[in-house]
């Protein structure tokens, strides 16, 4: 039986969302008259003192590593977080979406059927986040989803986030956010040098995890290889699974400073599906294999200009298994070619980045047939700054056979309002087309779960957010952002009367909120993130909230060194109650729950070898709680191991 709106609750979330609508549009005002008052006072100088341009920093690429990402992070127009190597490292994750996981305003729930859910900022908006490693779109290759486990941990080298609205560059399918993962290209020395690591570690509900990586290098060339298995029995009936992954990265420098990088990536997976509660599947398995190429050029063009060129393909092969034992299998080939060129600091204050790339993709299914998407994207975004302002403004036009042209733009503003405090405004359009599986038939195991709709319309998405940052120190920093977003013909999933969950159109929904962040260190040895998020989400066709879209969400990160460098990270993450169906019935509510997790890492010397031993506690207290509706938590589980450099 639904929950009934009573007058008092609904004239509370009018009064919530008339108050962040207040907000939101009051300090856009202060944004726009504040701006023309900076730009007045500054005039058209770009003169730096020696101070402000030990601080600048080049906007005009993605690719940022070690140190710099910080900077790069608090620079751009647009709101970003993210990791770089050495706190990869440092923090010893155990996958990608562990390391995801921690970033401030991202959440990521787990699936039986891989590829689990990623949400930005709270969820309940539009489309899917989007997936990129090396600066190629990943998401297309698994109808619509990616596996971010079949990355081994030992080749990425950093891992940034965009929050939405993101840049046009990025591409399409980013309406919801973008995840950008770079991995390591070896690094370069004098003759030639070699670094190996092995870790190994064993947990609850018998789970093995064991990985290798090497690295050798020369002055010209580098090569990495990494590769690792994974086994877990799983808690409930036919929840195990087994992954192998391997991952190859060689680059090559020329005289002529022109860089070659070849990177080969390699995913098995066997899995039960097990199914919810409601509709358990004890039969229903899975088999997945994708193989990845990608070639890439980079080199400069004249003086001013950075270019790169990349080609890729993937080959992917699923078997589908349904509890009954009928067989259905996937085969996707993608091939593209994408280019970007990047001319930079053009009289010290104008940057211009042109760029795109085509791209096609055949869908061979037992159940749905024969599908293909062929698809050519084109962007030019330009930059221009001033002493304490930049201004990034992003055009896109993005074509595909099956719903043919779909525009998109985005305006970011940066500015330094003092030196310690800055102000980041963006709004965009962009257009989010279903995927295969929206629309034919979705995979990973989901044959007796969720069916397609050939029938669905493109989303159409409006989004904006406005941000205040303010630096006391370089590790005390509080944040505040408000963000809304307005979809017409929103993708949500309605469940049927056989139980099966089929895609639909809403006519129009929208959500809006405020992030705050707050991260201090006490003391040296000491850290604290906080992150909260409160959000409003309305679908418009019923009056109800959005699914998977709590108003209340939380994530606290402690981290401790002791003097003998034990490290402590605890994690805990809270949730208000929240809906998983369009009607927001009470049978498919999930309650509000909190849990905490825990890691202890101790680095030590091992026969003369540096090594680390570690301890992770997910669920410490054991708490009762689904993940999705009809998907219980594992509870308490704990992995242990050791890893060790060569």
């Amino acid at each position: 039986m639904a929950e009934r709106i009573t007058p008092n609750m609904r004239f509370l979330s009018r009064k919530l969302t008339m108050n962040i609508k207040t907000v939101y549009f009051s300090i856009i005002g202060l944004i726009v008259f504040v701006s023309p008052a900076v730009l007045s006072a500054q005039g058209n100088h770009v003169h730096q003192t020696p101070a402000d341009q030990s601080k600048s920093v080049q906007l005009d690429d993605i690719v940022v590593s070690g140190d710099k990402i910080q900077a790069f992070i608090q620079q751009y127009p647009h709101q970003v977080v993210g990791l770089n190597a050495a706190e990869i490292e440092k923090r010893h994750f155990m996958d990608a979406y562990e390391a995801l996981s921690t970033l401030p305003g991202v959440d990521i729930k787990p699936s039986t059927s891989g590829g689990d859910r990623i949400s930005i900022r709270g969820s309940g908006g539009s489309g899917q986040v989007l997936i990129l490693i090396d600066g190629r779109p990943m998401n297309t290759s698994q109808y619509g989803g990616v596996d971010l486990s079949g990355i081994p941990m030992d080749i990425i080298k950093t891992i940034t986030v965009f929050k939405p609205p993101a840049p046009v560059w990025l591409g399409p399918g980013s309406s919801a956010g973008a995840i950008c993962i770079e991995t390591k290209t070896g690094g370069r020395g004098k003759s030639n040098t070699g670094k190996y690591r092995v870790s190994l570690s064993g947990g609850s509900h018998g789970l093995f995890d064991g990985n290798c990586s090497g690295k050798i290098s020369n002055q010209k060339q580098n090569t990495l290889i990494a590769g690792g298995h994974f086994h877990t029995d799983g808690k409930t009936e036919n929840s195990d699974k087994d992954t192998g992954r391997l991952g190859v990265n060689w680059d090559y420098k020329a005289d002529n400073s022109t860089q070659y990088q070849i990177n080969g990536k390699y995913h098995h997976t066997e899995h039960g599906v097990s199914g919810p509660l409601y509709n358990l599947t004890p039969n229903a398995r899975q088999k997945y294999d994708k193989g990845s190429l990608d070639f890439k050029v980079k080199g400069l063009f004249g003086e001013k200009a950075d270019y790169d060129v990349k080609l890729y393909g993937d080959i992917l092969s699923i078997e589908d298994r349904a509890d009954a034992g009928d067989i259905s299998t996937l085969d996707l080939y993608k091939t593209g070619l994408g280019s970007e060129i990047v001319w930079g600091n053009l009289r010290d204050v104008h940057d211009i980045r042109l760029g795109g790339f085509a791209e096609h993709i055949h869908v061979d299914h037992t159940l749905t047939g024969t599908h293909h998407r062929n698809a050519l994207s084109l962007h030019v975004e330009h930059t221009k700054r001033f002493d304490r302002i930049t201004v990034i403004t992003g055009a896109r036009g993005d074509y595909t056979n099956d719903f043919d042209l779909s525009p998109a733009a985005d305006l970011g503003v940066h500015v330094r309002l003092a030196r310690q405090t800055i102000v980041k405004g963006n709004v965009g359009y962009s257009v989010n087309l279903p995927s295969f599986g929206q629309l034919y038939q979705p995979s990973h195991g989901a044959i007796d779960q969720v069916r397609g709709n050939p029938d669905l319309s493109e989303e159409k998405i409006v989004s904006a957010g406005l941000g205040v940052e303010h630096t006391f120190t370089k590790n005390n920093v509080v944040s505040f952002s408000l963000f809304r977003t307005d979809t017409d013909d929103l993708i949500a999933y309605q469940r049927g009367e056989d139980l099966i969950s089929r895609p639909e159109n809403i006519d129009h929904a929208y959500k809006l909120g405020i992030e705050a962040s707050v991260k201090v260190t006490p003391v040296d040895s000491l850290t604290i993130d906080i992150n909260y998020i409160l959000q409003e989400t309305e679908n418009e066709d019923n009056h109800n909230e959005l699914s998977y879209a709590p108003k209340h969400q939380g994530k606290i990160t402690v981290k401790y060194a002791f003097p003998v460098k034990t490290r402590l990270e605890l994690i805990a993450r809270a949730y208000s109650r929240q809906f998983t169906d369009t009607d927001n019935t009470d049978a498919e509510k999930i309650s509000g729950y909190t849990t905490v997790d825990a890691k202890a890492i101790q680095p030590l010397t091992l026969f003369t070898r540096s090594a680390e031993c570690f301890v992770n506690v997910i669920n410490l207290f054991d708490h009762d709680y689904d993940v999705h509706y009809g998907y219980p938590d594992d509870g308490f589980r704990f992995i242990a191991g050791m890893a060790v450099n060569f």
